[in-house]
């Protein structure tokens, strides 16, 4: 029974060494999670762009890099990785970056690197959402593959539907931006009941609107939220808004 023990024990030490040899971080410095999505609405501008870093834990210098897993409603086109001192325009499934060793040492991070995914594709306009599935992964300086793989998932949700606007529009509300600094504008020629929530579902604020107007995101965290709208006579919809 003893030696059982041992065993899995050893055998549990050794997993979680492998699966903390490297983390990666969001720019603040907290971790992303293993297969984690990042949903954007917006592309070609600074709002799109998802910066990282990687941080080697373990003991030995490792060759880090990313693989391109899949791609969902694309092709790889204008999806920019800048990754190992360099910026690629396109990407393809299946293909690993960068084509030479990239080696981060013992201890070290990549900050300042300015590593980064960044959308600059629009989509055809109906396809969507646009998923960029990513892997990192670590290599000793021999060549040989060591340690578990992280996962990460650039998701490019697209503008608004036609059919969103026409329902929308229908409701009397036109929306001028889903990407944000500061607030979200909205032309109203109807009475509309509204509410914000966050991505846990919960209501950050609410009430009718009847006039145009500017919805304050100044005071909220990066990220998505969600905008709820409820005509008079029981139409309903919701807009992603993404917080800069």
């Amino acid at each position: 029974m003893k030696k059982i023990t041992f065993i899995f024990l050893i055998s549990t030490v050794l997993i979680f060494e492998a699966k903390a040899q490297f983390t990666v971080n969001k720019i603040n410095g907290t971790a992303f999670t293993n297969d984690e999505i990042i949903n954007f609405t917006t592309h070609s501008n600074s709002a799109a762009e998802l910066k990282f870093t990687v941080q080697n834990n373990a003991t030995e210098n490792l060759d880090f890099r990313i693989r391109c897993l899949s791609l969902v409603n694309n092709n790889g086109s204008n999806f920019q990785l800048c990754w190992g001192g360099e910026c690629i325009p396109n990407v393809a499934a299946n293909g690993i970056y960068p084509d030479f060793q990239n080696v981060i040492n013992a201890g070290s991070n990549t900050i300042g690197f300015n590593d980064s995914f960044k959308n600059f594709n629009p989509g055809d306009g109906a396809n969507y959402p646009m998923d960029f599935k990513f892997r990192v992964f670590t290599r000793n300086l021999t060549g040989t593959n060591v340690g578990t793989g992280f996962d990460i998932t650039y998701r490019y949700q697209g503008p608004l539907s036609i059919a969103q606007k026409d329902k929308l529009s229908a409701m009397g509300v036109k929306v001028l931006n889903t990407s944000v600094n500061n607030f979200v504008g909205l032309e109203i020629s109807k009475p509309i009941g509204y509410s914000i929530l966050n991505l846990q579902g919960q209501t950050i604020t609410s009430g009718k609107l009847t006039e145009n107007t500017n919805l304050n995101f100044a005071a909220y965290q990066t990220g998505l939220y969600f905008i709820n709208f409820i005509s008079a006579d029981g139409l309903v919809d919701a807009v992603k808004i993404y917080k800069k």
